[in-house]
């Protein structure tokens, strides 16, 4: 018998996962390719090389691999755990005999998975659509209310619901209670079993947070150059990288929730944890937390990120050499009534322009996978944004201004050095100051700049020994220098500090009250 490299996926996913905007619909269908691929990642445990959120492939030694693969297409769209099967969802499966060359293998089942979706239709043609035009009551059939292309068969919200995304918002809560549940089934923590919030209002109000209540922060996550470092693998090394990320992954969730520990405002008043996971597979990663603990939960997944236990062993230009698994982040604040698709795709152009900065170092030895500064992360905050841009990339580089947007990227270290800078100028400085000081700086600081920062420190109250620590803290974190207690002109080479302290105030300086 020969042995074969089957690869299944779930395609299509912009009719069939991100029609709408709205939270439930899209976390009810992403949740159910998780479903489902997990579940046949289980049916073949022994086989499995590496799985993602909507993907798996396996290595399966048979005589008719198209049997196998007809036999995985069926179990894929015959849910029997659910027993209301998503038939719209949209699966492929193909193979490729093992002939030795992996990356090269591995390049062309995913050659074949693409070809395959190319020759598929992007949108399929329900039953019900094809019917009469009239429900059996008689009365005209209106459209989708929430996707506005597909007719409504069902009554349950104002305007109507088609079958197909009625199915995917109901099935949606029950099937991440059981992802959570299997996920954190073999790793410890000391968080009861809480259940999480169904949508993005309960999430993300509060009263006791003030003029953080009602708002949130999407934090997209994805590797850094995890295909280059696939490029070598041996299938060994496949399944050894999979379990390491799947256990990451793990970790991550569970320590999430030990945040409600210290954090008793990530719990609501009924005792559930103001979570919504979006995308939770392979290296990548959509998540909404309360604005006030999106700094909290991206600390905490850079901190984990750093462990020792994040590295590959693997061979680039016929070397063997240890990487780390790093990884870009984009976060984002927004106000929840924001639609959360276009919130989603800034948080992916944020880490986009952090992989870009990381590609263009130059000093590194291995361009293909370097190790970088390596973990990184870029944030927006866009609490005011009253309309959404055609182009994501302009708009970043608007939004910044005259400054370079990928220099302002930070790094996990300098993420808790901007924390511990802003607790220490909300001690001395009002908020007021902060902002008056952060509209002077430029790459190239004037008069303006050193002005406003020295009426600033002239009016605040420290002591000797205050005031001694916080020049201290200036001048580390923004580069301005100080001579006698006063400031040497020609310095303060990254005073766009006081731009990212500014707007990142509140939830820089939030604690649990």
């Amino acid at each position: 018998m020969t042995e074969y490299f089957f690869r299944a996926e779930g395609v299509n996913l912009s009719p069939t996962v991100y029609d709408t905007s709205d939270i439930s619909t899209i976390r009810g269908a992403g949740f159910y390719l998780l479903t489902r691929v997990g579940a046949l990642a289980r049916k073949y445990k022994q086989q499995l090389i590496t799985e993602g959120a909507s993907s798996a492939v396996f290595a399966i030694t048979t005589e008719n691999p198209d049997a196998v693969r007809q036999e995985m297409l069926c179990f894929l769209y015959k849910d029997k755990t659910t027993g209301s099967p998503i038939r719209e969802m949209m699966f492929l499966v193909e193979f490729i005999e093992n002939t030795g060359d992996i990356p090269k293998l591995m390049a062309k089942l995913l050659g074949k998975i693409r070809m395959a979706q190319m020759q598929t239709a992007s949108f399929r043609l329900f039953r019900k659509t094809l019917k009469s035009g009239y429900f059996n009551n008689g009365k005209i059939m209106g459209f989708d209310a929430l996707n506005r292309v597909l007719p409504a068969h069902q009554d349950t919200i104002k305007g109507g619901l088609s079958d197909f995304t009625h199915s995917r918002r109901e099935q949606g809560k029950a099937l991440r209670d059981e992802i959570y549940k299997e996920l954190l089934a073999d790793v410890k923590t000391s968080v009861p079993d809480y259940p999480v919030t169904n949508s993005l209002q309960v999430l993300a109000e509060d009263d006791k947070q003030g003029n953080l209540s009602g708002k949130i922060a999407y934090i997209y996550i994805d590797g850094n150059k995890f295909g280059a470092l696939q490029q070598d693998f041996s299938v060994k090394q496949f399944r050894e990288y999979d379990i390491k990320l799947q256990g990451f992954k793990k970790k991550f969730l569970a320590g999430i929730l030990e945040l409600v520990i210290e954090n008793k405002s990530f719990l609501t008043t009924d005792h559930r944890v103001r979570l919504e996971t979006l995308l939770w597979g392979g290296d990548e990663l959509k998540l909404i937390v309360p604005a006030w603990m999106g700094w909290k939960v991206a600390s905490l997944f850079f901190r984990l990120a750093e462990s020792d236990e994040m590295k590959m062993e693997t061979k680039i230009n016929n070397e063997n050499i240890t990487c780390d698994l790093t990884y870009a982040m984009g976060l984002v604040f927004a106000h929840r009534n924001n639609p959360v698709r276009n919130i989603g795709q800034i948080a992916e152009e944020l880490a986009e322009t952090v992989k870009k900065e990381l590609s263009e170092y130059k000093e590194f030895k291995y361009p293909a996978y370097t190790r970088a500064s390596g973990n990184r992360m870029h944030y927006a905050v866009l609490e005011s944004l009253e309309s959404f841009p055609s182009d994501y990339a302009d708009f970043i580089d608007s939004y910044y201004s005259q400054q370079d947007s990928r220099k302002l990227s930070l790094s996990p270290s300098e993420m808790d050095q901007l924390k511990a800078f802003a607790e220490l100028c909300e001690e001395y400085f009002s908020h007021s100051s902060v902002h008056k000081i952060a509209r002077t700086c430029s790459e190239k600081p004037g008069n303006e700049y050193y002005e406003a920062l020295q009426r600033a420190l002239d009016v605040c109250e420290a002591d000797g020994k205050g005031r001694k620590k916080l020049t201290a803290a200036i001048e580390d974190v923004t580069g301005t220098v100080f001579v006698n207690e006063q400031i040497k002109k020609g310095s303060a080479r990254k005073n766009i500090k006081w731009r990212q302290i500014a707007e990142l105030w509140d939830y820089l300086k939030w604690k649990e009250s």
